[in-house]
């Protein structure tokens, strides 16, 4: 319970930074913050846990291969399906269910690649840095908060590589 909320509210939190970032002339937007509170909750955090488990059962031990198999396949998987489901939350939040979904496709290929070549050049350094050291000497009940604290600022550009509308 304490992942997904945490997750939750990062996320929130991150996309609140976002939009005062932006300085958007349309306001501060309720809906998109709950939108990142919702993916938090109900699917980064418990994806994240999942995730988590998965990886260290397949791939256990934290020397330097593992830690580097374990970081191809989460930047190859769990990174750009991340992305892929916080852009379809946005749009569904802006568009509405239907419409949203029908931008999607434009969506994943305006943004996902660019999207996740800027993640490659930050996560693949937090992901060492969890296996690398932090299961090492503090044992892997402190990964997902040092996931989430990344979280917290990849997540202020993702919400506004998320907001940027199709085709602009």
């Amino acid at each position: 319970l304490t992942q997904p909320v945490t997750s939750g509210i990062i996320l929130a939190l991150s996309d609140t930074v976002g939009q005062s970032i932006a300085l958007s002339a349309q306001g501060y937007d309720l809906r998109r913050s709950l939108t990142s509170l919702v993916v938090g909750l109900c699917y980064f955090g418990p994806a994240l846990h999942y995730w988590l488990g998965l990886i260290t059962k397949l791939i256990p031990g934290d020397g330097v291969v593992q830690t580097m198999l374990k970081t191809l396949i989460g930047q190859s998987i769990f990174g750009p399906t991340i992305t892929g489901v916080f852009f379809a939350a946005a749009l569904i939040s802006s568009n509405g269910l239907i419409a949203g979904l029908r931008q999607l496709p434009a969506k994943v290929r305006q943004d996902l690649l660019k999207t996740w070549a800027a993640g490659l050049g930050f996560w693949p350094f937090v992901d060492l840095a969890c296996y690398g050291l932090v299961q090492p000497y503090f044992g892997t009940k402190w990964i997902p908060l040092t996931y989430n604290i990344a979280s917290f600022f990849w997540t202020i550009f993702l919400s506004l590589q998320a907001a940027r509308r199709v085709g602009a």
